[in-house]
């Protein structure tokens, strides 16, 4: 059954892409841990504030017909389905709450989805938390107060998460993306320096925000102050942003710098039909930000990651640079960002996973020319890094470490106080260009590198694929981000080090602007954790969502028996609508696993040699589908097994990757054998796939199949396809398993070895996939 222009399933309704499974997606949008829940917590939030003693309201000095209009012309969710083998977008036309009927809950929702160009969810929480109680909440009770705290705040995170889901895959984002960048380049009155200079600062700027903001929302006849000077460029595009959405607030275009031009434009009564400004001033010794509050934010100011072609990193990455007057500016390190990138993409190979850790296969680039001084400063990231890296550095660093600015100390001291107040002392210091050249070098190689694992529409990420770039990447944590970056990439180059759910972080992290915390630490964290009970305790992640990209690993969307399909990934710009998320927004793999049963076997086996037995069987009319596991929890996937499209077995995903990853027999023969003679006495059983598909229990769902029997020997034939591989691996309760990749003569040998306890099995696989 799928989903067509016309069926009515609220959110996805009059989506123009057929979805396979409408029960599925339906759910996954409104259920208990669906994506769409913004009405339902919207009605939450303003319930609770009603029992708290006020009601929501919105403001005169916000118009619901400019917000109402710019959002109908320009917004419009997408998403994401795989399915057929392919990752489809789709736009989402009935998915958006962004129009509410309620006046107060419209103005809040402009004003977070404002916000969230900003910030990020716990910033845009807590300047909501300030600025609600201030301006739109009518209280019951004159002499009465409201503040969001406790059970407020947790209903305000929900509803806020709710809404930072939607805005994420919309494209009116990327549209008030534009219209700052279109306001931001007709600023006059002030060199671009000064500009850059105005963003380029430490201090937290949230209390000068929400002083911006509470000036904004307060009605026209109450506003104190007739004109709002600012030295903030971050809230002169807060303004800016307001004034798209519709608030009575114009971001003046003109700067003012001097102490008389200062004066009148304080004095100046806006015309009747124009809003009033909020201007920024070049520092005169005048008063600005008036109504800045005198609180030390919690959350952290800090750019959220934005979208933006591969090609446009460099220019976010070192846009404070731009239209300097130094030799070293931004059009010069993006340069050398893509002479690096393309030189580390090409020499890419492949991925190879052993025992679930990653190794990047390369080519090794030409090293004439690289010096111990390159090595030397490569090794302040991985020293293993040259072999990515060595035709950049030969090309943009000297050879030679007295070069003036090129020393290995003075470079780390520069590293260490960049974007401190420190850094403004020595601006002149030769070595601030070359840490920042350094920097393009090792970005531009990570990139390159890493791009060849990501698909876009089937092929690699190119220039102009879109991605999510954290814009302070080189400056969090005094860039120990970029070097754990760094680190990973080594290991995977030297030997397979990087274990999968390391290089997954990665990869998120590089092309979603996903923060996994893992790579930060040498301990795991977000992305490990512990359940006794689970066999399989490291949580296996097949794909994330962050800032509105998906992406999902190679084999959810083709099933495989090479481990390598689950370090690849495909990326699309939307809200994934058939595969369940986590609540930290991975797909993960399910630990549920179904109870075995026992089989019959023949008593008196007189099998006197191993070979391919069931290669004709041809009733398999089998598919393998990655779905949520509503036995359990359906936040979390596994493989399920259909006959017919009738499902007969769900399947645990982190068993089948370990086994395909730990149990596999390598071939040691001079010459592959797939006929074995042996001796009746050994007992070999022949156990059909058909003989593993009629393993019921009581009528009930299918269950796995117990083979662990005492001095038994047992083989499968599973080469007809990948999906009877997969099948026959998964649903197996055994221990001694061997998977017979290259040659049958080999895993019996090894499995004679091991027959003593519980018995062995053989798989034979298919093998055109491998």
């Amino acid at each position: 059954m799928s989903l067509s222009f016309n069926v009515n399933v609220g959110p996805l309704s009059q989506v123009g892409l057929e979805i396979v499974s409408m029960a599925t997606a339906y759910h996954l949008a409104t259920g208990a841990y669906g994506w769409f829940k913004a009405n339902e917590r919207s009605r939450s939030l303003t319930q609770l504030l009603s029992v708290s003693g006020g009601e929501l309201v919105g403001t005169s000095s916000f118009n619901f017909h400019v917000y109402n209009d710019i959002r109908t012309h320009h917004g419009m969710m997408q998403g994401v389905i795989v399915q057929e083998q392919k990752v489809h977008s789709t736009g989402l036309p009935k998915g958006s709450t962004a129009i509410p009927d309620h006046p107060g809950t419209a103005c809040l929702r402009a004003l977070t989805a404002g916000l969230l160009c900003l910030y990020e969810l716990d910033a845009t929480i807590e300047i909501l938390q300030n600025l609600v109680p201030y301006a739109l909440i009518q209280l019951h009770q004159d002499d009465a107060t409201v503040e969001i705290e406790g059970p407020l705040l947790t209903s305000l995170r929900h509803w806020v998460s709710a809404i930072a889901l939607e805005e994420d895959s919309d494209n009116f984002r990327k549209y008030m993306l534009q219209q700052i960048a279109l306001h931001q380049s007709r600023l006059t009155g002030m060199t671009f320096d000064e500009l850059i200079d105005m963003d380029h600062t430490a201090r937290n700027e949230i209390p000068f925000v929400i002083g911006v903001l509470r000036w904004i929302l307060t009605p026209l006849h109450k506003r104190q102050y007739k004109q709002y000077p600012t030295r903030s460029l971050q809230v002169w595009t807060a303004a800016s942003i307001m004034e798209t959405l519709g608030f009575a607030v114009q971001a003046a275009s003109t700067v003012v710098s001097k102490s008389d031009d200062y004066g009148n434009t304080m004095d100046a009564s806006y015309r009747f039909g124009e809003a009033p400004n909020v201007f920024l001033v070049v520092p005169t010794g005048e008063e600005t930000d008036p109504m800045q509050v005198n609180e030390v934010p919690g959350a952290k100011d800090m750019p959220r990651s934005q979208i933006t072609m591969i090609r446009g990193i460099p220019w976010i990455a070192f846009r404070h640079l731009r239209g300097t007057s130094e030799e070293i500016d931004t059009q010069y390190l993006a340069d050398v960002w893509h002479y690096s990138f393309k030189s580390a993409r090409a020499c890419f190979r492949g991925i190879r996973a052993f025992k679930q850790n990653v190794k990047i296969e390369i080519t090794d680039s030409e090293l004439v020319g690289v010096s111990e001084h390159h090595k030397a400063l490569l090794s302040e990231f991985s020293p293993h890094l040259l072999r990515i890296c060595g035709p950049a550095m030969c090309q943009f660093v000297p050879m030679s470490s007295r070069t003036l600015g090129w020393s290995l100390s003075e470079l780390k001291e520069q590293m260490r106080i960049l974007r401190t107040e420190e850094e403004r002392f020595r601006m002149t210091s030769p070595c601030r260009g070359n840490c920042y050249v350094l920097f393009a070098i090792v970005l531009g190689a990570i990139y390159g590198l890493c791009s060849n694992a990501c698909f876009d529409g089937g092929d690699t990420l190119s220039e102009d694929s879109e991605v999510a770039f954290i814009p302070d990447i080189i400056y969090d944590h005094q860039g120990q981000r970029l070097k754990s970056w760094a680190r990973t990439v080594g290991n995977g180059l030297n030997r397979p080090e990087i274990p999968f759910s390391e290089w997954s972080d990665l990869l998120f992290e590089l092309f979603l602007g996903k923060e996994t915390n893992s790579l930060a630490s040498a301990l795991p964290s977000k992305s490990t954790y512990t359940n006794q009970q689970d066999p399989y305790r490291e949580r296996l992640f097949l794909g994330a969502q962050a800032n509105g990209l998906t992406a999902v690993a190679g084999i959810v969307v083709v099933p495989s028996l090479r481990p390598e399909s689950f370090c690849y990934f495909h990326i699309k710009r939307g809200q994934i609508l058939n595969l369940p998320l986590t609540e930290d927004h991975y797909i993960q793999a399910s630990s549920y696993m179904e109870p075995p049963h026992t089989i019959e076997l023949d008593p008196e086996p007189r099998n006197s040699n191993l070979c391919r037995f069931d290669a004709e069987y041809t009733e398999l009319d089998m598919r393998i589908d990655i779905e949520p596991c509503w036995e359990t929890d359906p936040r979390t996937v596994l493989f399920v097994a259909r006959v017919h499209g009738v499902p007969i077995a769900s399947l645990n995903i982190s068993m089948f990757l370990d086994r395909m990853s730990h149990h596999t027999v390598p071939c040691g023969c001079p010459e592959p054998l797939w006929e074995v003679p042996v001796p009746l006495a050994e007992r070999w059983q022949f156990l059909s796939l058909y003989q593993l598909k009629r393993t019921t229990f009581k009528g009930m769902s299918f269950r796995r199949v117990d083979v662990n029997y005492p001095d038994t020997r047992i083989l499968i034939d599973a080469s007809q396809s990948v999906t009877a591989t997969l099948y026959a691996v998964s649903i197996l309760h055994v221990k001694q398993l061997y998977i017979a990749e290259n040659c049958l003569a080999c895993a019996q040998r090894r499995a004679l070895m091991n027959t003593q306890s519980s018995g062995v099995t053989i798989i034979i696989p298919h093998s055109t996939d491998r």
